[in-house]
């Protein structure tokens, strides 16, 4: 599979490819552009034809290969950015030129369809399942919503599902990849949901990737979900969009609520446009999902959770979709559900007053402090500060730095001076020549591989990971593993998270054993070493930039030396903390 990658890099010119989505000029050594990513009015996104790479020096702040690329634009993760590349060059794919893997998959789709067959006809028929039916009753859903969401009931049974697949032929280790038995510890099969209602995961294609289910008791906890599979990753999918998608482009609106019942209830309402992200954070991806439907979301969360869900990515959300969204939160405490069930008007109210993002964080980030209060004040804009910095529309910014001026009783030049402060405006401070060398670091794959084999073999460096970044790797298929860890719940295995076209990478990682000694020490060492060989990187990039512009007085050459002066800032950190750590050794 490497031997592709490679194939396709060679093929396709990441300026051309590039090139599809954004107007590039000629800059010197390099082609700059307005970034595809976020608005801005000046060029921040530079493509390097030698080093076949780019990076954004604006909001983003972020690069890569041409991988990275389509990844962040399309919201793909690997295995789909790889079959669009290699698509587009012509390159063949061993999943392409061997059919059984293709076959496997979608076997694992119709065990899950199978699977959510039996559930859907218990639910309707079974005298076991009458318990769910009052209960899903008793919410409100009619006939046509479980059919529509094709909603099931498990049976208390150990090995109801089981011996329902087994009848139709299906292996042990498919129903294991499917998600939908567990082997335990003493090598006993059983199915992994037992009385609960079952909600089937479809893909955006309407292919059921995986269940959500709900305990019928007060166990804990309430909701349980397939473990991630082949098909089944949270990250990328949105409950009901598959459904959602066409009312979506009909309406030109989307709204993401948070429960499985929220979804539901919103459509049996009328309001068929309303996906749900499950109950986790939203993600790039489910972002990148809504996005290619429709620049108009609103988050409909529940009351308990919106503010710290939308404080969390409000930026991140609004460059991510180049336009702003809007906040529409129940009152009293309800859940959108709760409040379409007994009153569908005032949630076509509530939407249809839904404010901005930032208003609703202005509004969230002020309860508790105590305005009249010097400290109060300073906290408050010690919060927002941060946020209306990485803004992007310099109207709107201006807009928010007026407003917070005005709540925090001060003038607008002070909020300015502050923020000033905060984006360490030293306009003279270059990168040194020691901290800044003239060609780039050069690649180290052995890094790389020393740094995931110990992260992925040795539990004691779990708490660690925290140190190293994706951004770091300049092998996709690294950065990838790595993405994929951070967000696995089972870290100790995360070989049936992967395609086949990361498990050789795993698996050639995961045997190579690389340490048995002061391994949290060498975790870090690695950490340092690769933070600053991606920051020396950056720093040249920076300085290319820097002297194709040539014009100190422009803003975009200013805001290009703030990160200069950034990226200096974190070197030293970066060598200081090496120094005191080569010391530590040599007194040891």
């Amino acid at each position: 599979m490497n031997d592709a990658v490679e194939e396709i890099k060679q093929k396709l010119d990441i300026v051309s490819f590039i090139g599809q989505y954004t107007k590039l000029t000629k800059a010197g050594r390099t082609m700059r552009g307005i970034c595809p990513f976020h608005s801005e009015k000046h060029g921040s996104f530079f493509v390097y034809p030698e080093a076949q790479n780019w990076h954004c020096f604006g909001a983003c702040n972020t690069g890569g290969d041409i991988f990275a690329f389509v990844m962040k634009k399309e919201g793909l993760d690997f295995k789909a950015a790889l079959e669009l590349l290699a698509e587009k060059a012509g390159v063949s794919l061993p999943s392409q030129i061997n059919p059984a893997i293709k076959d496997q998959r979608d076997r694992l789709y119709e065990i899950n369809l199978s699977a959510a067959q039996y559930y859907h006809n218990l639910l309707l028929n079974s005298p076991q399942a009458e318990n769910a039916r009052i209960y899903l009753n008793s919410r409100g859903l009619n006939e046509q919503s479980l059919a529509d969401f094709q909603l099931g009931y498990a049976l208390a049974d150990w090995q109801g599902l089981y011996d329902y697949l087994k009848e139709r032929s299906y292996s042990d280790e498919d129903l294991l990849k499917a998600g939908v038995i567990v082997r335990s510890d003493e090598g006993r099969i059983h199915d992994r949901f037992r009385n609960n209602i079952i909600y089937p995961i479809a893909n955006y294609k309407g292919q059921i990737a995986g269940f959500g289910a709900r305990v019928m008791d007060n166990s804990q906890p309430k909701y349980r979900n397939s473990p991630q599979t082949d098909l089944f990753d949270k990250s990328s999918l949105l409950y009901g969009l598959h459904l959602a998608s066409a009312s979506i482009r009909e309406n030109n609106r989307a709204i993401i609520v948070e429960g499985y019942m929220d979804a539901i209830m919103s459509h049996q309402g009328g309001f068929t446009y309303t996906v749900a992200c499950m109950g986790t954070a939203l993600t790039e991806r489910q972002i990148a999902l809504i996005k290619r439907q429709t620049k108009n979301l609103v988050l409909g969360l529940d009351s308990d959770s919106a503010g710290e869900e939308a404080t969390l990515r409000a930026i991140d959300y609004e460059n991510q979709m180049e336009s702003e969204i809007r906040v529409a939160v129940p009152e009293g405490g309800k859940d959108p559900d709760e409040l379409i069930r007994h009153s569908p008007q005032s949630w076509q109210e509530i939407l249809d007053n839904a404010r901005p993002l930032l208003d609703y964080i202005f509004e969230h980030s002020q309860r508790g402090l105590d305005l009249n209060s010097a400290a109060g004040k300073s906290k408050l804009a010690d919060h927002l500060l941060p946020i209306i910095s990485k803004m992007e529309d310099g109207v709107r910014q201006s807009h928010y730095l007026g407003k917070l001026a005005e709540i925090v009783s001060t003038s607008q030049n002070r909020i300015l001076e502050r923020l000033k402060k905060l984006k360490n405006e030293t306009r003279n401070a270059k990168v040194t020549e020691k901290e800044a060398p003239s060609g780039q670091a050069p690649k180290n794959p052995a890094l790389e591989e020393y740094a995931l084999s110990l992260l992925f073999t040795s539990a004691e460096v779990t708490r660690f990971a925290y140190n190293l970044h994706p951004e770091y790797l300049e092998i996709p298929q690294y950065r990838e593993l790595l993405a994929i860890y951070n967000q696995s719940a089972e870290k100790d295995n995360l070989r049936p998270c992967l395609d086949e076209n990361l498990r050789e990478y795993y698996d050639n990682l995961m045997n190579k054993n690389p340490a048995n000694d002061n391994i949290e020490d060498k975790f870090y060492d690695l950490c340092l070493r690769l933070r600053e060989r991606y920051l020396r990187n950056l720093a040249v990039k920076l300085n290319q930039a820097l002297s194709e512009i040539n014009q100190p007085e422009t803003t975009e050459y200013q805001a290009l030396n703030d990160q200069c002066v950034k990226v200096n800032e974190e070197l030293r950190s970066v060598f200081s903390l090496k120094d005191r750590r080569n010391q530590k050794q040599r007194r040891q």
